[in-house]
């Protein structure tokens, strides 16, 4: 028995639609050269981390020993193969959270996945502080945009080519930052200039997956399509593709043999 989300009744041909368009999508106007190979249902484990956390922000007055409550979801089974900051934010899910975990038995032909040890402690922490350094460093590039700004308001005439690139290069790091800060605030699912974190425990649920196998007609090279089974979205509750995930588990080897690991023995083609 497990504890999962309920998969939402989909009919069959809604989710082999989204993974029509979803070749479709890949090769733009050409016919695609992929087809589907195998299918299995995959219920991905994700850790539930409830913790608390202090704020700078003058707005929550709490008492010196009594931090913010928060919980956050953060996918188990590739937790410990990310290779980069970029990847680690591909896997929290906090809005998974809104749904309610039942107790569950699997199908004989579905597959549960395995869970990854991870230090959740150590990374909230990084990636707090990595908030912080983003919010700090985004005062300063906001203050020189806005120099510049009275520079070519006064000058307009006289500035050379050079300071309107700098601007530019300004603002793209500006937007890098932000939307950086941005996502690990969602990520995190915590309000913002938090100076300190405390994870006070943990447990894990499932949700259910399905897990395309998708074979190249010409050469054979075969990647995977990770889609959801569960309802999201606005009024029309259509399946989706989860394209992180499925972005993950192609381009990260590691990822890639979990999933091929968790569902050796399936109907899948070797």
């Amino acid at each position: 028995m497990i504890s999962g989300i309920p998969p939402s009744k989909f009919k069959e041909d809604e989710i082999e639609k989204l993974v029509e368009s979803m070749l479709e999508r890949k090769t733009l106007f050409a016919k695609s050269l992929e087809y589907v190979a195998g299918k299995i249902t995959l219920w991905m484990p994700y850790y539930r981390i409830r913790m608390e956390y202090w704020s700078s922000e003058e707005k929550i007055e709490r008492k010196a020993n009594e931090g913010v409550p928060a919980a956050t979801a953060l996918n188990a089974m590739f937790c410990g193969c990310v290779n980069s900051e970029s990847e680690l934010l591909m896997i929290f899910r906090p809005n998974y959270l809104r749904r309610e975990a039942v107790t569950l038995v699997p199908a004989a032909d579905e597959f549960v996945g395995p869970t990854s040890k991870v230090d959740f402690e150590g990374v909230l922490s990084s990636l707090v502080k990595k908030q912080n350094e983003a919010q700090e460093e985004l005062v300063g590039l906001r203050s020189a945009l806005s120099r510049n700004y009275v520079r070519k308001r006064r000058f307009s005439m006289l500035l050379p080519v050079g300071s309107l690139r700098e601007e530019k290069e300004l603002s793209a790091k500006i937007a890098k930052l932000d939307a950086l800060r941005n996502t690990i605030h969602m990520c995190l699912n915590i309000a913002e200039g938090v100076e300190t974190i405390k994870v006070l425990g943990d447990d894990t649920f499932y949700y259910p997956t399905s897990v395309f196998l998708l074979k190249n007609r010409e050469n054979e090279n075969q990647r995977f399509l990770m889609v959801n089974l569960v309802k999201s979205g606005g009024m029309q509750q259509r399946p989706n593709c989860d394209i992180f995930l499925t972005q993950l588990c192609n381009r990260n080897e590691e990822c890639g043999k979990l999933v091929a690991a968790a569902v050796a023995g399936s109907s899948f083609p070797s």
